[in-house]
């Protein structure tokens, strides 16, 4: 059964144990308040809002508390029993007028192999008087589907990543992708997870030491530079920066590739890693480690310390010339320096190592949005970088599914009109 299916089950276990407060009132109010809008039930819906209550959905579109009432008596569509959902991320902020809450929910999907494709953020802002708690307030908003979560070991360690699976049955080629140096990398993986998953490639997130899912696994590494780069200097930053990376951290990201590996529903041989930032830097040394890969992609790798530091340069170069695998390498214009691409791609032709290097047009507003290229611009670069690091077979034809679909239709007579 699903992961997140289990996860749900402990979840409501959990709830249900929990002694009742305000806050817990907050939560189940809110809790049937979605519900009862989510399956049209006018009476109920009617019931609890307040004069002035407005409801905004994904698309922006305003609703008053006549017309949506309306519209749910008006649902020409079965109606049916409230699903399971999953709730995460909860929030809730009181005060004496009235109380916010903020929560994402998904429903679980029915049956052993279905897959639920996407989540919902919902914001309730409810009103208290001598009458009693109205709702005032209902926003939704769609969102990509949770991902599963799953444990990574790393020596002594227990890191967690993000998984996201793509639909079909597999065997799946696989992107282990490597964050930079975020103390919480979740909405980075909540943004190129879904994705490079909606291409048919599993996607696994491991949050590395330090950072997000496994902060209490060992001090985070930007928390440690900053610190370093205080007290010591830029040159001592550096040097710091190199040994975790090319130690601990590529540790981590080699046991996630590692555990792709064992995974049943992986094609071994189609195993890739990609990286932006310091998962750039990474991805560049899983390249020189070999690790069972079949290619990898570092995007704006080093791209804020180039300049600055002669170290950072000379260890990105060596990765390069000793580099096992193809290795794409990918910035946007406005990156804080596209000298990585341009001075690797160098080292990789001098070395006879298979490659490809793009800066892509200017991406966002600004250096900060140009280095975040290889996160937000899945869309403009992953047929390109893909094509390149996983070309479909020389004899491959990409109708063949449609032909052999419409070889299978049996020919009718139509009648004439």
């Amino acid at each position: 059964m699903r992961t997140w299916f289990c996860h749900a089950i402990a979840i409501l276990g959990a709830l249900a144990a929990l002694p009742v407060s305000a806050n817990d009132d907050v939560r189940e109010r809110s809790i049937a308040a979605v519900d009862a809008i989510e399956q049209r039930d006018a009476e109920k819906v009617a019931a609890i809002i307040a004069p002035d209550f407005v409801a905004i959905n994904t698309r922006g579109d305003l609703r008053d508390g006549e017309e949506l009432v309306t519209s749910l008596r008006n649902w020409p569509f079965e109606r049916r029993p409230a699903p399971l959902r999953i709730w995460t991320q909860v929030r809730i902020r009181e005060s004496e007028t009235g109380a916010t809450f903020v929560a994402r929910s998904q429903v679980v999907a029915e049956g052993e192999d279905a897959q639920a494709i996407h989540s919902t953020l919902y914001t309730l802002r409810w009103t208290r008087d001598a009458d009693g708690w109205q709702l005032s307030g209902y926003q939704s908003v769609r969102m990509p589907a949770l991902p599963d979560i799953v444990t990574v070991r790393s020596g002594e360690l227990n890191l967690k990543a993000m998984v996201y699976r793509p639909q079909g049955k597999g065997p799946f080629p696989v992107v282990v992708y490597a964050h930079g140096n975020e103390p919480d990398p979740t909405s980075l993986f909540e943004s190129v997870g879904p994705a490079i998953a909606a291409r048919g490639y599993y996607v696994i997130g491991v949050h590395r030491r330090g950072s997000g899912l496994s902060a209490d696994q060992a001090p985070n590494l930007l928390a440690q530079l900053t610190e370093i780069q205080k007290n010591e200097g830029d040159a001592a930053r550096a040097q710091f920066a190199i040994a975790q990376l090319e130690g601990p951290q590529l540790d981590d990201l080699a046991a996630a590739i590692a555990m792709a590996a064992s995974h049943p529903e992986i094609e071994r041989k189609r195993i890739f890693v990609i990286g932006n930032s310091f998962g750039g830097v990474l991805a560049l040394l899983a390249a020189e480690r070999g690790l069972g890969l079949k290619g990898a992609a570092d995007f704006a790798g080093s791209a804020m310390n180039w300049e600055g530091s002669a170290l950072f340069r000379e260890r990105m170069r060596e990765a390069a010339r000793n580099a096992r695998i193809p290795i794409f390498l990918g910035q946007a214009a406005n990156d804080f320096s596209t000298q990585p691409t341009i001075e690797l791609a160098k080292e990789l032709a001098a070395s006879g190592k298979p490659y490809r290097a793009r800066v892509f047009p200017t991406y966002g507003i600004g250096p900060v949005d140009g280095h975040g290229f290889g996160i937000h611009g899945v869309d403009l670069w992953f047929d390109e970088v893909m094509g390149f690091l996983d070309p479909p077979p020389a004899n491959h034809d990409p109708l063949s599914g449609q032909r052999l679909r419409l070889k299978s239709i049996k020919s009718v007579s139509i009648p004439r009109l």
